[in-house]
């Protein structure tokens, strides 16, 4: 494998960058699973042995490998306490949407300061009912569509 480790002096943080023949045996892997979806991940050791990874992490794995297919993929850590704003990035809302939300009940947070702080995992939890419930209402006018027969 090529690929070149950028460490940035001083910081924690290190980006890895893929050279195009990485990139090939990605979309190869991909297009091997075709519709296959992946489930889990095991790293070889030198050994012959196995171990399987956790589903989170092989889930993370086989996402930045898809993104490889396409081109670059970033991928961070994100800590426990998220601002206002990172929180309505990841929401896809505005920020006083997300303050609204607060305000109303639907989301959990705490002050530090004058600041808002939302949790990671509360945030991600709203992310998912939000797309779970724009899929069922999605799904529910394309129901009404066929009921009514328009064509």
């Amino acid at each position: 494998m090529n690929a070149t480790l950028l460490t940035h002096s001083g910081a924690v943080t290190e980006q890895v960058l893929f050279d195009e023949k990485v990139q090939e045996e990605a979309r190869e892997v991909i297009a091997e699973a075709h519709d296959r979806k992946p489930i889990g991940i095991a790293i070889e050791l030198e050994d012959g042995s196995t171990i399987s990874l956790p589903n989170e992490l092989s889930r993370a794995l086989v996402f930045a490998i898809q993104g490889m297919t396409q081109g670059n993929v970033t991928m961070r850590a994100m800590p426990e306490e998220l601002t206002t704003s990172t929180a309505a990035g990841i929401l896809g809302v505005s920020r006083p949407t997300l303050m609204k939300l607060i305000s109303e009940g639907e989301m959990q947070a705490t002050k530090v300061g004058s600041h808002h702080r939302l949790n990671v995992h509360d945030v991600l939890a709203l992310r998912d009912r939000r797309e779970q419930a724009r899929k069922v209402a999605f799904d529910e006018l394309r129901q009404i569509d066929a009921d009514l027969d328009l064509n």
